[in-house]
């Protein structure tokens, strides 16, 4: 009599057992799915954070083409944001000092916003219907 109650604890046991590796494998899928999701979200979010701030940058450089006093002021703050783009480590997520050198690019473009005189403001604008060259920008 006691080995068929013995049975019936064992059987408890092993079903908690079986369910817990069940969980803890249905867990590490859901997690990794999740994490997947999330760092798609987080690396397209921070690329087009980073080619904002290269295409900011181009933009300033063409715009000093024909305005030379342009950069007089940010100068070494430009060319430093150009410098931190092109070494950002988009191919390497892992790379610890991702986060500083956003800090750092985002620091750069708030300090040459305002010794440009610029708005710190990203618009999506809509394509003018006629080409005209204006001498503010609204970033």
């Amino acid at each position: 009599m006691s080995d068929l109650f013995d049975a019936c604890l064992d059987l408890e046991s092993t079903h908690i057992e079986e369910g817990y590796e069940e969980g803890k494998k249905d867990g590490k899928a859901a997690g990794l799915k999740e994490g997947r999701e999330l760092g798609e979200l987080k690396g397209c979010e921070i690329g087009s954070e980073v080619g904002f701030y290269a295409g900011f940058c181009e933009a300033l450089r063409e715009l000093h083409k024909e305005q030379p006093a342009l950069l007089d002021k940010a100068e070494k703050q430009v060319t430093s944001m150009e410098e931190l783009t092109k070494n950002f480590p988009l191919n390497d997520p892992k790379d610890e000092k991702m986060q500083d050198m956003m800090v750092e690019l985002r620091g750069k473009f708030k300090t040459v916003c305002a010794k440009l005189g610029l708005s710190e403001r990203l618009q999506i604008a809509q394509a003018p219907e006629q080409t005209t060259v204006k001498s503010s920008l609204d970033f």
